[in-house]
């Protein structure tokens, strides 16, 4: 009532302006009220891109193996197990502490060579003897015959005064002392070079057992795994993605322990299914995120693509790995950080396109809600290309149309 009198009161003017005010709020009131689920349909940029979790990884890194002292295939050592391991992650400096090998089949083989090496020390030692024992005794023999044999030779020149048998006889006792010298002299070269050859092969056998207990020391020492430089230490990757743990075992065939990454070159490790690989090349553009920075987006490139697909976990089918170089500031990135990486496929400058949820699929067809006339009717659409939010329209569809982003209640349409 007492807007009426108000109003009564007031002047045309002043009437024409509420009016108008009233107007133009039950407009945008209206306007509020439509329809929220319409996508009018315009041509826009349109990138083809292909999603990836992937890993951060130094481009180049010093590596943290196996021992080589270890790969000596006479110490019999085909693999050792890492009893310890420093925390993923630790700063080291060059020579510190890393990890430890077990050693207690080092220590077993070792025991062994060492009970050898006394047994062939022994036998090397009694060869020794003997050969002097015995090659003395030979000598003692050779000198008797000689001064025997000097006698003989007075008896031949004092025999001319004797009868000729005498004198014969005395000749032939003198040849057969020459002889028996002459075959003692062989005898005793021949016992010379056996002894020679047997003390020979003992000192040698001897020798390898001292040798390869050298060697077991220096491979005791060698369990002792430390930092061939300065940086951070980073657990390396065993076959199928898993790092290394505790408890995991190397040798010269699988040797990596752990690696010392280049902060300065950092690259995101990612894995492609085998039906994706053949449209992506090296030097294709990727935008990366990095999840632990608040998904901070980097601008990088392709940089290598495996030859070989492999079989992973979590994969339908074999995936091939790539190196995505990260480029610009990454002075805050750190080796192990999870990334998603969009790889770009493919660009266009000016395409129809619609959001993913405005597509509908019956029997292997494509259609589309369109809103025409004030009525709602299926249309047929052809599409090209997608990506995680649009696709591509090329056939049912031009500009402005206008389309819902869900289906109607009323789907019998």
């Amino acid at each position: 009532m007492r807007l009426i009198n108000f109003m009564k009161m007031r002047p045309k003017p002043v009437i024409f302006s509420l009016a108008l005010i009233l107007i133009i709020g039950l407009f945008i009131v209206l306007k509020l009220q439509r329809p929220s689920n319409i996508y009018v349909v315009k041509k826009d940029k349109f990138e083809s891109i292909i999603t990836c979790k992937g890993e951060m990884q130094s481009e180049r890194a010093v590596l943290i193996n196996f021992p080589d002292v270890l790969g000596d295939r006479n110490l019999s050592i085909y693999q050792l197990q890492i009893k310890d391991l420093v925390p993923e992650g630790t700063i080291v400096k060059k020579g510190d502490y890393v990890a430890l090998l077990d050693e207690g089949r080092i220590k077993q083989l070792m025991q062994q060579n060492t009970e050898s090496l006394e047994k062939s020390s022994a036998a090397f030692n009694d060869a020794k003897l003997d050969s002097a024992v015995t090659l003395s005794t030979s000598r003692d023999d050779l000198e008797q015959l000689e001064f025997d044999l000097k006698y003989k030779k007075i008896d031949v020149e004092q025999s001319i005064y004797d009868s000729p048998a005498n004198q014969r006889m005395t000749q032939i006792s003198y040849d057969r002392t020459a002889r028996l010298l002459d075959s003692k002299r062989r005898s005793y070269k021949m016992q010379q070079n056996e002894f020679k050859i047997r003390c020979s092969r003992k000192e040698r056998q001897y020798n390898e057992f001292k040798e390869m207990n050298e060697k077991y020391q220096q491979a005791l020492i060698a369990t002792r795994i430390t930092a061939p430089g300065d940086g951070m230490v980073i657990y390396a990757r065993k076959w199928g993605g898993r790092k290394t743990k505790i408890d995991d075992y190397v040798n010269l065939w699988d040797p990596a322990i752990a690696t010392l990454p280049d902060l300065t070159s950092l690259v995101s490790e990612t894995y492609v299914e085998e039906i994706f690989i053949s449209k992506i090349h090296v030097g294709d553009s990727v935008r990366v995120r990095i999840d632990a920075l608040k998904n901070k987006e980097i601008l990088a490139t392709i940089a290598k693509i495996s030859n070989i697909g492999q079989d992973m976990t979590g994969f339908d089918s074999n995936v091939f790995k790539l190196y995505v170089r990260l480029k610009g500031d990454i002075s805050k990135l750190k080796p192990s950080m999870t990334t998603s990486n969009e790889i770009i496929i493919e660009k266009k400058s000016n395409a129809l396109v619609i959001p993913l949820p405005c597509l509908f699929t019956s029997n292997g067809s494509h259609f589309v809600y369109l809103k025409e006339s004030g009525k709602i009717v299926k249309r047929k659409v052809i599409t090209g290309e997608k990506n995680d939010k649009f696709v591509i329209i090329t056939n049912g569809l031009k500009e402005m149309d206008k389309i819902l982003t869900s289906e109607p209640e009323n789907k019998k349409i």
